[in-house]
């Protein structure tokens, strides 16, 4: 039984619904994700390097599409925040991901305390900030 302020959970509390979103999927595409371990690798042993308080860029420019890979080790918490931490920083890069060439990089987010303790909005200004940061020094 749904009410209309949200959907019902099984402890009897209520969520709110979230707004459909028109024509599209709010998904990362699968073309767009970084599943290459060599990648990954080649981006902790020769990528270049941001750091913010929530999460670390690891990034390079190479050939083929933009992929993206989010990392979040076993010091962040237990799964429960560690997959938080990656969902969270999914959705930033999601919704900033065209600060960047749909072509010719790599990236990969791994994720610190913040990307959870954060309030969203300043874990996504941090994430646009960086890809902006990392779309400059593409030009230079």
């Amino acid at each position: 039984m749904c009410s209309s302020a949200g959907e019902r959970r099984g402890d009897g509390a209520s969520r709110p619904s979230m707004p459909p979103v028109a024509g599209a999927r709010a998904t990362l595409p699968r073309g767009e994700r970084l599943r290459d371990r060599g990648e990954i690798e080649h981006l902790f042993r020769r990528g270049n390097r941001l750091e913010q308080p929530g999460f670390v860029l690891l990034w390079s420019w190479a050939d083929g599409r933009r992929a993206v890979a989010i990392a979040a080790g076993r010091r962040l918490g237990g799964s429960v925040q560690r997959n938080r931490a990656r969902r969270r920083l999914r959705e930033a890069y999601r919704r900033h991901r065209d600060l960047l060439p749909a072509y010719g990089v790599r990236l990969c987010f791994v994720a610190r305390p913040g990307a959870v303790e954060l309030a969203f909005p300043v874990l996504a200004a941090q994430v646009a900030a960086a890809l902006r940061q990392a779309a400059r020094r593409r030009r230079a």
